[in-house]
């Protein structure tokens, strides 16, 4: 009796590395700079709340850019958007015998 199994997909490789992720990284390190600057030249403390502003803004852009599609899929082996599957030609579920050989 012939029985075919469905594998589960891999997991996305990427390793976090999404324009989503690098813009809030960024976002965050420049908006350190004032802080940091702020912090250490007297009258200036003004420069944290700038700095301040700028790390709330990275983190709110990349919040956005990852609910746009731009992060981590949700799914493991599956693109983010059905947009992304058509353009690839790729079926949602193969047998396992099919990338056996």
């Amino acid at each position: 009796m012939s029985q075919t199994y469905t594998v589960p997909p891999p997991p996305h490789h990427n390793e976090g590395k999404t324009v989503a992720a690098w813009t809030m990284n960024m976002g965050i390190v420049i908006g350190s700079i004032p802080i940091a600057a702020g912090l250490i030249l007297p009258e200036m403390t003004v420069l944290i709340w700038v700095g301040a502003a700028i790390v709330v803004l990275a983190i709110l852009a990349g919040i956005v850019m990852s609910k746009a599609g731009l992060g981590q899929p949700k799914k493991y082996g599956h693109p983010v958007s059905e947009a992304v599957a058509v353009a690839e030609n790729r079926p949602d579920e193969a047998p396992a015998e099919a990338g056996a050989r």
